[in-house]
């Protein structure tokens, strides 16, 4: 089945934060990790490989490095719009970048590093064609 989403592709989505996402000051840290991953598997699923597919067909593709840098308060009821792609494949890892903004000003960024391996074994395997295929590296 050919991929649904052309080379290099962005997904984009928001969410206004609420209750659950903010401690007494600002948003809790915890939030952006657990946003990277979901838009990521929204990503997957626009380029053709929900979880499931994944699942089934393999890789494993473990987050081996996590990181998020927080430039600018976020607070209760802000909408905030992520950006997710995938910037950069080695030969068995590729590197997921997210950018969160509010409105147009940024207001974090963050790095997942996933390793493509064969689940029962752990063995690590090359970064399959069709991820590769969707790399947009960075600007600059």
């Amino acid at each position: 089945m050919p991929d649904p989403t052309p080379a290099g592709h962005v997904h984009v989505e928001s969410h206004r934060i609420v209750m659950s996402e903010v401690d007494v000051a600002q948003i809790h840290f915890t939030t952006f990790f657990r946003w990277m991953d979901r838009s990521f598997c929204e990503w997957l699923a626009d380029v053709g490989r929900p979880f499931t597919r994944l699942l089934e067909e393999g890789p494993g593709i473990p987050v081996v490095d996590a990181q998020c840098r927080y430039v600018a308060r976020v607070r209760l009821d802000d909408l905030v719009t992520i950006r997710t792609h995938v910037a950069e494949a080695g030969r068995t890892s590729f590197r997921v970048r997210h950018e969160f903004r509010r409105g147009a000003e940024l207001v974090g960024e963050g790095v997942l590093v996933h390793v493509c391996v064969e689940r029962a074994s752990r063995r690590t395997l090359p970064v399959p064609d069709w991820l590769r295929a969707h790399v947009r590296p960075d600007a600059g």
